[in-house]
């Protein structure tokens, strides 16, 4: 049974598997969304070998300040914003030694 490296909670998920069968999964913890690649060092997939001033407990989790908010997507920042023409577009200028 796999737990979470972080936080060592017991319900992690397979996000994703490799296209050549047991090769590698990737994994998520169900409680602090920690993500890993099951063929990462030790230090990011056992929690012995974790570095302790990044491991969480449940209380870490619980007592945390709110977690921000995710920005928008590009694209969608990109529709809200004026269309900047590209420098080979802009009308040429004349140099200032010119």
């Amino acid at each position: 049974m796999t737990s979470c490296p972080r936080c060592t909670f017991e319900t992690v998920d397979t996000l994703h598997s490799s296209p050549v069968p047991g090769v590698w999964d990737v994994l998520q913890c169900g409680r602090c969304l920690y993500t890993w690649r099951t063929t990462e060092p030790a230090r990011r997939t056992q929690r012995d070998a974790y570095p302790e001033g990044f491991r969480l407990t449940a209380e870490d989790i619980a007592n945390a300040p709110e977690v921000p908010t995710v920005p928008p997507l590009l694209n969608e920042i990109q529709h809200s914003q004026p269309v900047l023409r590209s420098r080979a577009a802009a009308p040429s200028l004349p140099h200032p030694a010119e």
